[in-house]
Parts: structure tokens; C-alpha cells; sequence
């Protein structure tokens, strides 16, 4: 009996009986998880010894993503400037104007040759380069409301109808009116609309840094080759650097923090135990072995001319979808996180705090135009939550009243997200 007819088998007995046991064992069924190189464990590229970590200075060589590194730093510096009230700097400005000494003091921010390295111009990039900025413009909307709202409303402690102040756990933040925290929105929806979203709909697209990239994988059509390697390959690490994780050690399973990772990164590394508890797949380990495994498929396969490329692209393929599965699996169970949270915190003010988290990364999943959940799956579930039934931009946020979202609203989320990522719904995130 091959694998599928046992599965058939199982399903019928089930029907007739009311003691079914799980054919997989004590694990929920991971098969929606399932790594997509297996099939290429034991590939040959070539005699290129696959390396067990991202090297960029050694086999990978050369190769480098600073672009990305600087945006990661800036949206640190404004997450970190956002922890005094009140806001005195202009945060929709450090959007827009990325890179200049005078808005970022931290050195990995800073590129005082050229502004170019901004966050704005990066939100939802495919859209904002054909002259649709609508995400671009909602980001510095929220922006400069998060930074008039901080000025006159810092002193005050913040209820239902009133902005300002609640304390939760041991800080203090800022919301608006409805309960909604700013910051929360403006950092995780970034991880979305910059990180997610220049990770899995830019870079790793064919044109980027698969097939139908038009300079190709080879060295004499690229002028810079010595600094980035070659055009596929600049493009990949650019992908992995908006992971925000350490290329030498994450996922270091010796810190039980971030695993040496920040942002998605370090968001994917908190829940990689909960899934491999329930699923038996570690996915910040899978993410990195699918980066560090596509990478060596595209430094295997360079040549000096077109003509002398030998890219293996159907094991790249399959390191692209690893990739995507996983880092899209990290937000979803970011977003159950959130949620669980808020239903069982006993105060308000830890229930609007988590909440406007859980509103982020659910948003942030929209971004993926080919993940487990589409862009209209992912407005139902903000619509059960109150989002806008007639703005599906981050706009409609502003009709949300966290203050009043209740349990069962926060359960319908659950329910919905489920249905993309079966059993999330269960698993103690």
C-alpha cells in the first residue's frame, strides 16, 4: 500500500469510526510545511561543497547587501527614538530622507553619499515605481500622526476616545483615541511592506534573481562584480539581508532571544520551537539552510560569459519556495502570538498593545502576491477584527476601536488565519 492509499484508507475508516488516531504520529500533519529540497540533498554542484553558513567573505565571495543593512538600522533608530515622550523629531521625515547624517546617528544608518538608501521609496516597491505610493503615503500618514499625537497628547493617560499614555508590562506607549499604538503599526507593517515584501516579491522573483534576470549569472555583464558577484547572486544576498539575521550564526540556539537575528529574523527564531514541537520542522533553520543552499546553487552555476552558466534552476526553484513558506509561516505565527496574548491579558491597555501587533503582522502578510493566504483572505480576517469594510489600504486601521474588539472577534481572526495555516490556531505561540 503506497502512501496515498494509505491516506485514502484512513479517511474512510474514519468515517465509520470514533477513535481515529493521527496517521503521522503524535505531530499535527507538517506536510503544508514540507521543505521542498528534500528532493536535493545529496545534489553534486559541480564538486561546490555546500558551506553550513552564509559566508559572504569566504565561499560565497564576492558578495554584499549594505543597502540593507541600513535600512534595517534606520527603522531601528526610529523605533528606538519612539520610546521618549514626547516625539520631537520628525519620523515621516527619517522615511523619506534616508541616510543623511542629520536624521540618523547611528552608523550603520547613515549613507552620506547618496540618500537613496530611504525607506519610503522602498514600501511596497514593485507598486511605488509604477507611481502607486497609496502604501507609501499611509506609512507617513501614520507617521506624522504618531508624532503630532505624541506632542499633544503625552501628558495625558490615554482611555477609550481619549489618546495618550497606558502603561503595559513595565513601559509606557502612546496610542491614539481607538487604542491604537502607533510604533506597533509603523514598525511590524514595515517588516511587510519593506522587508517581506522586497524579500519574496522582488528579489526573489525570476527577473531579480532567477532565470530571466537579464545579466544573468555570469561575471562579464556586470561592472562590479569584485564587490557583489554577479547579478542573480547581488540580488539574493539582497533577499537575505532584509532577513535581518547574522549570516555566521543564526539561528545560534544557544541565545534564547533572537538567536542572533533582528526584525522578521528574530520573529521567525521566537517560534521556530513551537512549530518544531507540533510540526517537526525548524523553520528559521530551514530558512537559512534554503539561503545558504540557493546561494550555492547560483556561486556553483556562475560562469565568466552566458554561455558557460550551468545554474541549476530547479534546485534554485526550490530553495525560492522554502524561502517564501517559511518566512510567510514566521509572520503567521507572530500574528497567533499577538492574538493569543490579547485574549488572555486582563488588562485593557495589555489587550490594545497586543493587539496593535497582531494587526501589523497580520497586515504585514498581505505582501507576498504568491503566499498560503492572498491579499483578500488577509482583509477578511482584519475585517473581523473592525478593519474598514470599504478600505483595504493601511488607512482603514483608523476605523478600528481596539479598546472594544472582543474575544470572539480576536477567536473569528484565529479561524480565518487557520484555514492558510492549518492547526496555527492550536499551537501555544
Amino acid at each position: 500500500m503506497n502512501r496515498l492509499h494509505f491516506y485514502l484508507f484512513f479517511l474512510i475508516s474514519c468515517m465509520v469510526s470514533t477513535s481515529c488516531k493521527n496517521p503521522f504520529g503524535n505531530k499535527k500533519d507538517a506536510r503544508f510545511l514540507a521543505s521542498n529540497l528534500d528532493t536535493y540533498k545529496n545534489i553534486d554542484l559541480e564538486g561546490f561543497e555546500i558551506p553550513t553558513v552564509y559566508n559572504l567573505n569566504g565561499e560565497f565571495a564576492p558578495g554584499a547587501y549594505q543597502g540593507q543593512t541600513r535600512r534595517l538600522a534606520q527603522l531601528q533608530e526610529i523605533v528606538d527614538s519612539s520610546r521618549n515622550e514626547p516625539i520631537l523629531w520628525d519620523i515621516a521625515n527619517a522615511l523619506k530622507v534616508g541616510g543623511l547624517e542629520s536624521i540618523f546617528s547611528n552608523p550603520d544608518a547613515q549613507n552620506t553619499t547618496t540618500s537613496s538608501s530611504d525607506l519610503l521609496s522602498k514600501i511596497d516597491e514593485l507598486n511605488y515605481d509604477n507611481g502607486n505610493t497609496t502604501e507609501a503615503d499611509a506609512f507617513y500618514d501614520l507617521a506624522n500622526r504618531f508624532v503630532e499625537s505624541s506632542q499633544a497628547h503625552y501628558t495625558k493617560t490615554a482611555s477609550n476616545g481619549e489618546a495618550g499614555m497606558i502603561t503595559s508590562g513595565a513601559k509606557k506607549r502612546h496610542v491614539n483615541e481607538n487604542g491604537l499604538e502607533f510604533i506597533q503599526i509603523i514598525e511590524k507593517g514595515l517588516y511587510g511592506a519593506i522587508f517581506y515584501d522586497q524579500m519574496v516579491d522582488d528579489y526573489l522573483r525570476s527577473s531579480q534573481s532567477g532565470p530571466d534576470n537579464p545579466k544573468g549569472n555570469n561575471q562579464s555583464a556586470v561592472s562590479d562584480y569584485e564587490v557583489n558577484g554577479t547579478d542573480r547572486q547581488h540580488r539574493w544576498d539582497e533577499a537575505f539581508g532584509y532577513l535581518g539575521a547574522n549570516p555566521l550564526t543564526y539561528p545560534n540556539t544557544t541565545n534564547d532571544s533572537n538567536g542572533d537575528g533582528k526584525f522578521l529574523a528574530n520573529y521567525m527564531f521566537d517560534f521556530s520551537d513551537e512549530i518544531e514541537e507540533v510540526y517537526g520542522i525548524n523553520i528559521a533553520q530551514k530558512t537559512m539552510d534554503a539561503y545558504i543552499f540557493g546561494r550555492s546553487v547560483l556561486k556553483a552555476g556562475e560562469g565568466f560569459g552566458p554561455e558557460q552558466e550551468t545554474t541549476n534552476e530547479e534546485a534554485l526553484d526550490a530553495a525560492i519556495q522554502d524561502i517564501k513558506l517559511y518566512v510567510e509561516a514566521s509572520i503567521a505565527a507572530s500574528a497567533f502570538h499577538y492574538l493569543n496574548a490579547a485574549i488572555s491579558d486582563l488588562t485593557n491597555e495589555d489587550k490594545i498593545h497586543h493587539l496593535s501587533e497582531a494587526l501589523a503582522f497580520i497586515y504585514a502578510l498581505s505582501y507576498n502576491s504568491e503566499g498560503r493566504i492572498s491579499f483578500n483572505e488577509v482583509v477578511e480576517v482584519l475585517r473581523a477584527l473592525g478593519w474598514s469594510s470599504t478600505d483595504n489600504s493601511l488607512s482603514g486601521i483608523y476605523e478600528i476601536n481596539l479598546w472594544e474588539v472582543s474575544d470572539s472577534q480576536m477567536e473569528d481572526a484565529k479561524n480565518k488565519l487557520d484555514v492558510a495555516f492549518p492547526g496555527f490556531a492550536d499551537v501555544p505561540f
